[in-house]
């Protein structure tokens, strides 16, 4: 692995040791809002929305009377694979369409703003990409980039599971000297939706990092407050450390943490975090001084917590696929549209 930056490094660090973080959350407005809001999971469920009305005027509404935003990606899955409803066919089919563009035009966007120039190829992750409707969007918006906006950029899905991209991706964003003290650490990725913390196993034996402990939270079903995500995260940790001692792995004295919106080098947040509970652009809310209280010593050292951007720590999960080029970007379709543009600093 390359050389590993110096390790007073801020959190949200541009210059990391596989990459440079060339831009994240890009601020582009449209239409008084964020241009991302166009493609994000929640976008694509509005679109479905507008389709199962549109055609509820020809007979029965498509996938019933269920409300949109409560329509598992399973079934949507299964819609996509085994169409016997011609009329939800029809209802995703048309809201997939639609979606793609919309994808479409945001990466081409994007693709026109400096910081992202030259970028050869973009990775997709966040939770609808776990589904085979994220997938097809995928796949439609890259054949629109070619064939409307005339950009032949090669878009893919992201190889981990988006439930563990959010954390493997400190593999290669933490310090290499703090790694190397053991063969394991612990991260956790907090989502508008989710919060996820895990064990994450670093590389060994030919094989690439991978979670191998995760404990998931739909926090947005409990409505909790800030405090109570804190104290949460604070319990997940202890537990994915026992976790790992149990399983005979040397936790390097390690705590990843990526969430949305712009982190300041001291661990505030200038904004994007609206969709997590609470107030988390408050004057003096610094996230890492708050978990290290609940985890300030891994096996007899004191922890190192770093924070940084949920869309760039999932984006950096893919850089093993991603060494043979110079620029490469990537987005993560979830409650938001996350995005961050990266150059390698080295390949191999």
């Amino acid at each position: 692995m390359p050389d590993a930056p110096d390790l007073a490094a801020p959190h949200g660090a541009a210059d990391l040791p596989v990459a440079r973080v060339e831009s994240h959350s890009l601020d582009i407005r449209e239409d008084g809002g964020f241009l991302g809001d166009k493609a994000s999971e929640t976008a694509f469920r509005t679109l479905l929305d507008l389709w199962r009305e549109r055609l509820s005027g020809q007979g029965d509404t498509p996938f019933g009377n269920a409300p949109t935003e409560e329509l598992e990606r399973d079934e949507l899955d299964e819609t996509l694979h085994r169409p016997d409803n011609a009329g939800e066919a029809e209802a995703l089919d048309g809201a997939l369409q639609d979606f793609a563009v919309d994808l479409a035009d945001v990466l081409g966007r994007f693709l026109a703003s400096a910081s992202w120039a030259g970028v050869e190829r973009i990775v997709c992750g966040g939770g609808l990409q776990s589904s085979r409707v994220g997938q097809e969007a995928v796949r439609r918006a890259e054949a629109i980039l070619r064939e409307e906006h005339g950009r032949p950029i090669p878009l893919s899905s992201l190889h981990h599971a988006p439930d563990d991209g959010g954390m493997v991706g400190w593999a290669y964003a933490a310090p290499a000297e703090v790694l190397g003290a053991g063969n394991a650490f612990l991260a956790v990725d907090i989502g508008g939706t989710n919060l996820r913390c895990g064990v994450v196993a670093l590389e060994q034996e030919g094989r690439e990092p991978r979670v191998v402990h995760r404990e998931k939270w739909c926090h947005a079903d409990d409505e909790p407050s800030r405090e109570e995500v804190l104290e949460r995260i604070g319990m997940l940790l202890c537990q994915a450390a026992d976790e790992a001692g149990r399983e005979g792995l040397r936790l390097a004295p390690f705590v990843g943490l990526s969430c949305p919106g712009l982190v300041r080098p001291d661990g505030s947040f200038a904004g994007g975090v609206q969709n997590l509970p609470g107030d988390w652009t408050e004057p003096g809310f610094r996230l890492p001084e708050l978990v290290r209280r609940a985890v300030p010593r891994l096996r007899g050292h004191p922890t190192m917590i770093r924070l940084h951007n949920d869309a760039v720590i999932q984006g950096l999960s893919e850089w093993p696929f991603m060494r043979d080029v110079d620029r490469w970007a990537a987005v993560t379709i979830g409650t938001g549209l996350g995005n961050c543009a990266f150059r390698n600093r080295s390949r191999g």
